[in-house]
């Protein structure tokens, strides 16, 4: 699968690519969770991946993209949270 990096994000020929062209960049720092060195994630089947730990300018569309994946992450952590010291056998 070919991954898209910051700067190919403008150069998208499709309609997808023009819409992001369009909108306002978001600077951020992507957190590596466990020391992974790209966040991936897609829009309309363009792929991204975007460098952890360094800053970075995105269409605000993929940096809500991205804080969205990350309160999936928290949430899934919170839940999972009551079955790692349960002892709870699920299966």
């Amino acid at each position: 699968m070919q991954y898209m990096t910051e700067q190919e994000i403008d150069n998208i020929a499709s309609e997808t690519g023009r819409l992001l062209k369009k909108e306002k960049k978001v600077a951020l720092i992507v957190r590596a969770e466990h020391g992974e060195p790209y966040w991936e994630g897609g829009i309309n089947g363009h792929f991204f991946r975007i460098r952890t730990e360094t800053p970075v300018s995105v269409p605000e569309s993929l940096a809500k993209l991205i804080a969205a994946s990350r309160q999936v992450r928290e949430v899934s952590k919170r839940k999972l949270r009551a079955f790692e010291d349960a002892g709870v056998r699920i299966g």
